[in-house]
């Protein structure tokens, strides 16, 4: 489910929201005539329920008719300082009802997670090449490689290499992004500070696109994922720090059934086997969107999002390793998106299908809060994975009102996360897991 854009770490994007009002005044006040400010803003309330969900071996994991909601809202500042420079600021605030159907649920005291959100960003724009654009941005600011997608996808930016759990929500940048583009080519190069632990490593992405025909545009991308590690031993250690299962500075050495105990020793006891590895690896993304409606050149009574069809499919680490990351075919998601013809009178209606093998589990609370390299295997419900769901699916359908008013709605069977580790929406275990798991949810938008 994907509901806002991920948040931030609060110091810096505070600092950088600062700094951009600092920069804005002081174009303000040089030259008040030629300042060009545009403002605009939004506010939600969603609300929805689980209707069947995997509960685990011990119903830790236990969603079944759970209610949830979510209510935000954000606020946008841009100025047009002159012809090169501008500059953006984003303030917001997310307000999500923690789920109370998991018996890890049931203790908190607290009824709801709030996250505050803060983007700011200068951007430097020049003409390159005859008829090409060049825009620097530094900052912290909302990035979105793919528009076609409503729920599944956008895996090269999100979520570890290591372990290969996909991740849902729209995600945002803290650092730079130098974007280029001419003709039917663009291109970005983004230099990305981590928020998930280990913090402040470095990650390295380049991303393509290119238009071969009206209506038909290919794209591309790696991700060096922590290519510059702010302190290796974090990053990639040698030996175990924290204790496996431990919640220490570094624990990247895991203990893991071979082929999920299909080795055996002569007493018919698994064969365990210790494996390390690293956080950091390589992600490498390819994408297509195609809309039928331009070669025929008129849209007629059809919507301008109806027929369009699109994709995309990622490796999500190059590098094999022995019991857990030697299939890498098991390693590659791949979803496939259509948008059926409505003929104005939704915004969309569109099916997203995805298809992903990794047998897995789906829980990254281990990466995300000391480490882990391998998702756990003292989980225990890992010897169901093998019955998992490898199939995701989401219908979506939007409808905006007034033209300030948006009312929508979403089917799925995604990678929902509805109480996280540590109340994160995006971090822990998934609530999905079989075929018959899904949920649905409808949300209200007010914006101007």
């Amino acid at each position: 489910m994907r509901t806002a854009t991920r948040i931030p770490r609060r110091a810096a994007s505070v600092f950088l929201a600062i700094c951009a009002l600092i920069l804005v005044g002081t174009a303000a006040s040089q030259d008040s005539e030629g300042l060009k400010l545009e403002y605009h803003g939004a506010g939600w309330t969603q609300f929805g329920k689980i209707e069947h969900s995997f509960t685990g071996t011990d119903n830790s994991n236990d969603y079944n008719k759970n209610w949830m909601q979510s209510a935000g809202s954000k606020i946008n500042l841009g100025v047009q300082v002159d012809s090169n420079w501008s500059a953006a600021l984003a303030l917001g605030v997310v307000q999500v009802h923690l789920a109370r159907g998991a018996i890890g649920q049931v203790p908190h005291w607290y009824p709801f997670w709030v996250g505050f959100n803060a983007e700011a960003s200068v951007t430097y724009s020049h003409p390159v090449f005859a008829g090409g654009n060049f825009q620097l941005t530094l900052g912290s600011f909302p990035y979105d490689y793919n528009p076609d997608v409503k729920n599944l996808g956008l895996y090269l930016m999100q979520g570890y290499v290591y372990p290969g759990v996909l991740e849902s929500g729209f995600g945002s940048v803290f650092g730079g992004l130098a974007h280029f583009q001419k003709g039917p080519f663009t291109n970005d190069l983004l230099l990305k500070s981590e928020d998930e632990k280990p913090v402040y490593d470095l990650s390295v992405a380049d991303i393509a696109s290119f238009q071969v025909f009206k209506g038909f545009t290919l794209g591309a991308g790696v991700n060096f994922y922590r290519l510059i590690s702010q302190k290796s031993k974090l990053t990639s250690p040698d030996s175990v720090c924290g204790g496996v299962g431990g919640h220490g500075d570094c624990f990247i050495l895991d203990t893991a059934k071979a082929d999920t105990g299909v080795v055996r020793d002569a007493s018919g006891n698994p064969i365990v086997s210790k494996i390390t590895g690293s956080l950091a690896g390589t992600k490498v993304m390819a994408r297509f969107h195609f809309d039928p409606k331009a070669l025929f050149d008129s849209k007629g009574a059809l919507g301008e999002n109806d027929l369009v069809l699109y994709g995309e499919a990622a490796i999500l680490g190059i590098k094999s390793y022995k019991f857990v990351y030697d299939d890498v075919l098991r390693r590659i998601p791949v979803m496939v998106g259509f948008n059926f013809p409505t003929f104005s009178y939704l915004d969309f209606l569109s099916l997203e299908v995805e298809y992903y093998a990794s047998k897995n589990s789906s829980d990254n609370s281990g990466a995300a809060w000391g480490g882990a390299w391998v998702a756990l295997q003292n989980d225990p419900d890992l010897a169901h994975y093998g019955k998992r769901d490898d199939w995701k699916w989401s219908l979506n359908a939007a409808r905006t009102l007034f033209g300030h008013v948006q009312a929508s709605a979403q089917v799925a069977d995604d990678h929902l996360r509805p109480g996280g580790s540590h109340d994160i929406p995006w971090i822990g275990k998934e609530a999905l897991r079989t075929p018959s798991d899904w949920y649905w949810t409808c949300k209200v938008a007010y914006f101007f």
